[in-house]
């Protein structure tokens, strides 16, 4: 409150004290002056408390404020004051409210707004192109009894802050739809679906072409190879021969690993979309496995191999798959260092994540090529890195397993120090 009104109403004060003791000396009816003029100013200050509260709980319109003074005059005035503050506030947001609205249908992707209790509070067009939510109509029903689809239902009621899923069209089971979850607050929710029907064909037909050519290549590759075998083994060719026919059957080889890459890794991507039943995997027998068969395999004796493992800690996942992972880590590293190169791995628990690295002392990778180290058949262009036991197609490989069990890869690695592969599996993965 201002100190002026408080100084009007002090003011108003004076002036009916001294208005009683006019009237005491004038009458001597002293205490009854005073009694009247207080009862006087009671009424007074009481009637403009009267005509403010009706103001006020009329709706307080700014054009019909009541004529008071003092205390009432200063709240009528912030009032006034506040109505048009807030008079503007509304009319921004409004207006923001009506931008959002006209950006959120212009969206080319289906987006729905729901409450803890799953019922949908706001949609777009698209929403009712793709899904079949129709704006309004379905306000204040719940999304799960709309569409039905268990993983969908599951999604729904998932505690992460975020999730997807791909699933057939509700309208229509020959198309396919990506649907995403995003946690707003506690009780606002966001579903973002989009039409991924083009992506999934081509990704059939990228699947069947690649399965097709590999199996027609894989055909004439292995007469090509048997041939070479049998003049290998045969006693009348001559020596000078026998090197060209060795470097054919060697390329005849690497081709056929090739072949084999292409097949598991568009196969790996194919079972990405399919429902997967990961089982829990004895993380330390697994890699004392694939550290051994890598120790004991051909080359590998002269490269140093340490591992260190945490015997209690297992994964969620494809047992297969993370055999694989570690078994083209290793592999990479053996196949692209010099001998007496130290390989490391290494298996820990590390905060909420398990932590699988392997790491080398090695020749290191210039850091220009990391970001790309993981597309097919991308090579360094370096005399010494040209390995014929590698197909182009391991980290790939690596990269795509990493995907399907929601881990990251990271890479490091410095010139002439050395190179560390590091995979970080969430904890959702830990048994």
């Amino acid at each position: 409150m201002h100190k002026n009104s408080f100084g009007k109403e002090i003011t108003f004060g004076i002036v009916f004290v001294l208005l009683a003791l006019l009237s005491g000396l004038t009458t001597s009816y002293w205490m009854l002056s005073f009694f009247l003029w207080s009862v006087v100013y009671i009424l007074w200050k009481w009637v403009e408390f009267y005509y403010f509260y009706k103001w006020y709980m009329n709706g307080a319109k700014l054009g019909k404020a009541p004529l008071s003074s003092g205390i009432w005059e200063d709240l009528s005035t912030q009032v006034i004051k506040n109505r048009k503050h807030n008079k503007k506030v509304i009319s921004d947001n409004k207006h923001l409210l009506h931008r959002f609205n006209v950006t959120a249908q212009a969206l080319p992707y289906a987006t729905i707004l729901i409450n803890s209790q799953l019922e949908i509070t706001w949609c777009n067009h698209q929403a009712q192109k793709l899904l079949g939510i129709f704006p309004h109509k379905d306000y204040g029903s719940r999304l799960d009894n709309i569409i039905r689809a268990p993983e969908f239902v599951n999604m729904l009621h998932s505690e992460s802050d975020s999730e997807e899923i791909k699933l057939d069209n509700p309208l229509d089971d020959s198309k396919k739809v990506h649907l995403k979850r995003i946690k707003l607050s506690t009780d606002s929710f966001l579903i973002v679906g989009r039409d991924i029907s083009e992506q999934e064909s081509l990704r059939k037909s990228r699947k069947a072409f690649v399965d097709n050519a590999s199996h027609e290549l894989r055909t004439p590759l292995t007469v090509i190879t048997g041939y070479l075998e049998m003049l290998l083994g045969a006693d009348d060719i001559a020596k000078h021969w026998k090197a060209g026919i060795n470097n054919a059957k060697s390329q005849a080889d690497r081709m056929e690993r090739i072949i084999s890459d292409m097949l598991k890794l568009s196969s790996m991507e194919h079972e990405r979309y399919l429902e997967r039943s990961d089982e829990v995997i004895n993380m330390p027998e697994l890699l004392n496995t694939v550290f051994n068969d890598i120790k004991n395999s051909s080359g590998a004796e002269d490269y140093q191999l340490f591992a260190e493992v945490d015997s209690e800690l297992d994964i969620f996942g494809d047992e297969e798959e993370i055999f694989g992972l570690v078994s083209n880590l290793l592999k990479n590293a053996i196949n692209h260092n010099p001998k007496g190169t130290q390989i490391r791995l290494t298996w820990l628990a590390q905060k909420d994540r398990a932590l699988l690295s392997v790491c080398d002392n090695g020749r290191g990778i210039d850091e220009k090529h990391i970001p790309h180290l993981t597309e097919r058949f991308y090579r360094i262009d370096n005399s010494k890195d040209k390995n014929f036991n590698s197909t182009g197609l391991g980290l790939a490989i690596v990269k795509q397993i990493c995907q399907n069990h929601e881990a990251e890869l990271n890479i490091q690695s410095k010139l002439n120090e050395g190179t560390c592969f590091k995979v970080e599996f969430p904890q959702i993965r830990i048994c």
